[in-house]
């Protein structure tokens, strides 16, 4: 009897369990991240400043991610707890920096993203009717990651789960950090 109900299949007929399953799946909430606009200029020296930018950010232990190469600036992402660090090891190094601090990351998954018809579009729309400000994107093949406001992250997650009928057990949140003093 044991032996028949594990063997029991919860996959509809006919449905093969490697196959992947297209449309969104997950909903990845980080809060407590901080965002960095720093200026390297667009002149001869703008190389050498972006080396700086990446070298002092290392040297100081400050993981980043959600990085942006623009042509008077380097945008990136990294906790509110490294917020500090951060902008005490850029501005010792002579570089201009301006952050913006509570925010939250939103990371959309889905397999296969970039088959997915329409779906920046209904990632955009669901913000949109949360209120929350965009203010950087980021995607991967399986991901589209959003920086919003924080205090729009509870809204957003909720047009999102009813745009993509996302179950609360597809919902993940993090807490990576808190604020610069």
């Amino acid at each position: 009897m044991a032996a028949s109900a594990q063997s029991t299949s919860f996959l509809p007929p006919g449905h093969v369990s490697f196959e992947r399953e297209r449309g969104v799946y997950a909903l990845e909430i980080m809060r407590g991240v901080a965002h960095a606009v720093i200026e390297v200029g667009e002149d001869a020296g703008r190389n050498g400043r972006i080396l700086r930018v990446f070298s002092t950010l290392a040297s100081a232990g400050v993981p980043v991610f959600l990085v942006k190469m623009h042509r008077t600036a380097v945008t990136l992402a990294f906790t509110g707890a490294d917020c500090d660090k951060a902008l005490a090891a850029l501005s010792s190094n002579g570089l201009k920096v301006d952050i913006r601090q509570k925010l939250s990351l939103v990371i959309v998954r889905a397999a296969s993203m970039r088959d997915l018809h329409g779906v920046m579009v209904a990632i955009a729309d669901s913000l949109f009717a949360a209120g929350a400000r965009l203010h950087e994107t980021g995607d991967s093949h399986n991901s589209v990651q959003c920086l919003i406001d924080e205090s729009r992250a509870a809204e957003a997650e909720r047009e999102l789960c009813a745009r993509f009928d996302l179950p609360p057990e597809a919902v993940h949140h993090f807490d990576v950090a808190t604020e610069c003093a």
